[in-house]
């Protein structure tokens, strides 16, 4: 499958708000992206908490910080269309 189809499916398991589902989905995103000789980068997510600073999450590592960090996993969901 493509990373068009595996995005689709992180979508739909945010939208049911099963994380492990979530976690899983955006791992093979991410090996689809590679495989179509895309996401060479190194990108990181910063995300900012009030009175706690920053945490900053590499592309790679945030399927286990989705399943570890229930903050992030909210925050991710409203980011990236999980609602």
């Amino acid at each position: 499958m493509g990373s068009k189809e595996e995005w689709q499916k992180y979508q739909e398991a945010l939208r049911r708000d099963d994380k492990e589902a979530a976690a899983e989905a955006f791992r093979r995103y991410l090996e689809a992206k590679k495989a179509e000789g895309k996401g060479g980068s190194k990108p990181t997510i910063v995300r900012l908490k009030v009175g706690e600073g920053w945490h900053a999450v590499p592309v790679d590592q945030i399927p286990d910080e989705i399943e570890k960090t229930p903050e992030f996993y909210e925050s991710i969901k409203r980011v990236t269309g999980g609602k």
